[in-house]
């Protein structure tokens, strides 16, 4: 007979594997269903008679144990075999691919931080493309962009630096590898032709990137979740693969190819057929950013209106087309290139400008709904660009800039919502600054690499200038964070209670590491004032970037930038060679649960297979009999899954499903980020202020008020939280004072030297006194708990 009880470990940031979260050896455990991206693994019985009583992977007669992996989904990148020249370019490609889906994938997190849509409130508004929800729109455009502006870079490395400028004379470059170098020494259109080529294949292999994971990943639950109003994660659509990503994905390699098209064509307006060229080009791209402000409505946040499959095929054939008839121009009609193309020039700045008027715009998403801001907008760009033709200009773009921040002022309340409301602004931010950076990283290394007597565009010089010295306030912040730190470690205050020494140190240590979110926002701010300083600097041209002390301040940045593109090929390409794991593995483990929507080349979302394994694993294991219950222990990010899983079970399985989290960030990151997700009303916790940036401890602040409604209500004993204050990644789920949900785990394993922090949570006793507590519950049977009789979130 099988035990009543299954016990469902899922793993966290940390990737544990199947044997740790089982607390066995290696060869104790087997996996019994799934593959190697997402398995369920159990113990086996003849290993664990092998083990005495009091071993911690012992399993209770009445205990089902189980793990589940999901890690390889979000960690493993498709790989090529072999240890040849090309499966290690291959290889090494493929970490530059993930590098470059950095922007993508904050800008699909900037998406889910908008203020969406709440279906728990009538509303009589039909859903269309010019009020499809707050932001879902501009969002899609944002993305759009960053495509725009990593085909432009592209393009200036390969077509004008070297293509072109290696051509002209005065110039010293050297030969690519033989195994590349196909050509030779080719005439100039020639070098051209082919070198239009290489954006092309960048943005075909970042699909293929993106689509190779996607099918390996993404899949769509047997049975269909009980929908819950207010509550977006119990949408079906949240996590199924859809035909809305195909769509985008094609409308953004139709952009690419016009974007390359410009980029020649452009240069040869004297041409007629070049000058048809242009105007086609322009054309389509411009229907394809209208068709990417109308798929607005084809989001799993706002009820699908749009069925633009057929548009979005349309456009992609025609720009091919148009790629191949320039494709045949360049080679017929040999055109001469005798200097270095305008639009990689002046296209990166235009665009940006473009895009930081959305950031500024973006600050204010949460706050108001008026439609001033695309107003404020379109004024605030053109300003911007009109500083070229008249430097006076810039008052404006300062004037409209500064009413966009103005709208963006903190209000009543939102001080429980990340960077005070701010969030899509500050996310925005931070992905057009590192999209830009990249970018630069990419022209000014490769011009210095090639050879000698290369010009590149001033808008990368100047932003790598500007980015060096936004830096020092951050610099300064982190110096000081640091000696205040080392104030408090050298005479250990108290910090939440009296404890061993280097229990209190490691608290001190913990409480600097919980300060990220105001570190985000600091370097987001800054990274948008360098990018105006930028855009300026480049139209406007003052006298005052002539001199001296600013030479040598570009000097000083250029060397910066080139430091930062030593560390982007270290973390990026040489930490993933010997392994298929991805880079900077927990920044994607966050990035990626959430579904792609605002860019077709984000990271794939995990979630989407993940979370419908563990709803249909526990469904299979509750229809064995009705006396079985579940229990989700879930550590880290572990419990948002875990979270997302009871959402998605059907009515009626919740009464008998049980959950312990432990380490996890729902209340103080996943709900102060995405409150509509994951925030307050969904969780049925109380809202929780940001930590203090300078105070001793930064938690200790006045919550807000409880909700009437949430998953608390709806499991109420049946959930239990632990968490440490030596944890750098735990927080409790209601609060610091002392509540039924949340516990405190052991701070140390007995070992003077040593603290526990973020991981072992399922070796200590408070985790074996917390399951035994949550098994010896009766199971609530009543038909009203949990759904409030028609599904609903309040509390019963």
């Amino acid at each position: 007979m099988s035990p009543p009880v299954l016990e469902l470990r899922i793993h966290g940031v940390n990737n544990t594997p199947p044997d740790a979260m089982l607390a066995l050896p290696d060869h104790a455990v087997e996996q019994f269903r799934g593959d190697r991206f997402g398995s369920f693994w159990r113990p086996r019985p003849d290993k664990l008679a092998e083990l005495p009583p009091d071993h911690p992977g012992q399993v209770p007669a009445d205990v089902r144990r189980e793990a589940y992996s999901w890690g390889g989904m979000a960690r493993s990148s498709p790989g090529v075999p072999g240890s040849g020249v090309p499966s290690v370019l291959a290889n090494v490609l493929g970490r530059i691919g993930w590098a470059l889906l950095l922007p993508f994938g904050l800008a699909n997190v900037a998406y889910w931080s908008r203020k969406l849509p709440d279906d728990s409130v009538p509303s009589t508004r039909r859903m269309v493309w010019w009020n499809a929800g707050r932001g879902a729109a501009s969002t899609r455009l944002f993305g759009l962009g960053l495509t725009v502006l990593l085909v432009l870079a592209v393009c200036e490395v390969a077509i004008d630096v070297y293509a072109v400028q290696c051509s002209l004379p005065g110039t010293t470059c050297r030969r690519l590898p033989d195994f590349l170098d196909v050509l030779g020494d080719p005439a100039r259109h020639v070098r051209v032709l082919a070198a239009s080529a290489v954006p092309v294949l960048l943005l075909l292999g970042l699909m293929a990137l993106t689509s190779l994971s996607r099918s390996r990943y993404e899949m769509t639950s047997a049975r269909t979740p009980q929908r819950r109003a207010g509550v977006m994660l119990s949408r079906a659509s949240m996590w199924e693969g859809s035909p809305r990503i195909r769509r985008l994905t094609r409308l953004h390699l139709s952009a690419g190819c016009c974007v390359v098209v410009l980029a020649t064509s452009t240069q040869l307006w004297q041409h007629v057929f070049f000058l048809a060229l242009t105007v086609l080009a322009a054309g389509v791209l411009a229907v394809v950013m209208a068709r990417v402000v109308v798929t607005a409505t084809d989001c799993p946040d706002v009820p699908s209106t749009e069925q633009g499959g057929l548009w979005s095929w349309l456009l992609m054939i025609s720009s091919v087309v148009v790629l191949v008839a320039h494709g045949f121009g360049l080679y017929a009609i040999a055109p001469v290139f005798d200097g270095p193309l305008w639009l990689t020039a002046w296209g990166p700045p235009v665009v940006t400008a473009a895009l930081l008027g959305s950031v500024l715009a973006a600050w204010s998403w949460r706050r108001n709904d008026a439609k001033g801001p695309l107003v404020l907008l379109v004024l605030f760009v053109t300003c911007m660009v009109a500083t070229y033709w008249v430097p006076l200009a810039w008052t404006g773009a300062v004037l409209f800039g500064g009413v966009l921040a103005w709208r963006a002022r903190p209000r009543a309340g939102d001080e429980f919502q990340a960077w005070r409301g701010a969030g899509p602004g500050v996310l925005l931010g931070l992905s057009l600054v590192s999209s830009v950076m990249m970018a630069t990283v990419l022209v000014l290394t490769f011009r210095g690499w090639v050879g000698t007597g290369l010009r590149a565009p001033v808008f990368y010089s100047w932003f790598s200038a500007a980015f060096a010295v936004a830096l020092v306030p951050l610099l300064l912040l982190v110096l000081s964070q640091a000696f205040v730190l080392l104030s408090r470690l050298i005479t250990p205050a108290v910090l939440d209670d009296e404890g061993e020494v280097l229990v209190v140190r490691a608290r001190h240590v913990v409480a600097v590491t919980h300060r990220a979110e105001n570190v985000a926002g600091v370097l987001s701010v800054l990274g948008v004032l360098a990018l105006l300083l930028t855009c300026y600097l480049t139209f406007a041209s003052p006298d005052w970037g002539q001199s001296p002390a600013v030479a040598w301040v570009v000097g000083k940045g250029d060397w910066v930038t080139g430091l930062a593109g030593v560390a982007v090929v270290g973390s990026f390409v040489g930490a993933g060679m010997l392994t298929n794991r991805r880079p900077l593995g927990l920044l994607w483990d966050l990035m990626c649960f959430l579904p792609r929507t605002a860019h077709p080349f984000a990271p794939p979302c995990y979630a989407e297979r993940a979370v419908p394994e563990i709803a249909d694993r526990s469904r299979e294991f509750l229809d064995e009999s009705p006396d079985h219950r579940v229990v989700l222990s879930a550590h880290s990010l572990g419990a948002v899954l875990a979270v997302a899983a009871l959402y998605a079970l059907p009515s009626g399985y919740l009464e008998r499903v049980q959950l312990l989290t432990y380490g996890v960030q729902l209340r103080p990151y996943f709900g102060r980020i995405f409150p509509e997700l994951l925030g307050p009303a969904v969780l049925g916790t109380p809202p929780v202020r940001a930590g203090a940036l300078f105070s001793c401890d930064p938690w200790r602040r006045e919550p807000g008020d409880v909700p009437e409604r949430g998953l608390a209500s709806l499991l109420g004993p049946h959930w239990i939280n632990l968490w440490r204050r030596t944890d750098y990644l735990g927080f409790p789920v209601h609060g610091w004072e002392d509540n039924a949900l949340d516990r405190r785990a052991n701070e140390t394993d007995g070992s003077p030297d040593k603290v526990e922090t973020h991981g072992d949570y399922h070796l200590c006793a408070a985790y074996r006194d917390a399951f035994t507590d949550l098994v010896s519950l009766e199971l609530n049977r009543s038909p009203d708990r949990g759904r409030g009789g028609d599904g609903n979130l309040e509390r019963s």
